[in-house]
């Protein structure tokens, strides 16, 4: 029970998501500066196209649930 309890707080406590959200922003402005994107231009492309950047965000769980289900299907046919 102290596990579970411990992990809640972990879960909520406002420090540990924002440190979580830093770092998951550093590695994504990184790769797309590695690509040749600035990361200023790639933020106001976020915040002045947000509705845009939900649809690809759809697509791209759409396709992952897909390509799982057709893991999972390829994998029972066989």
């Amino acid at each position: 029970m102290k596990t579970r309890e411990y992990i809640d707080k972990i879960r909520t406590n406002r420090w540990v998501r924002t440190i979580a959200l830093g770092i998951a922003a550093f590695i994504m402005f990184s790769y797309m500066y590695t690509r040749g994107i600035s990361p200023v231009w790639a933020a106001v492309a976020i915040v002045c196209f947000s509705g845009f950047f939900r649809f690809l965000y759809r697509i791209a769980c759409l396709l992952v649930a897909a390509a799982i289900l057709f893991c999972i299907l390829s994998f029972l046919v066989s």
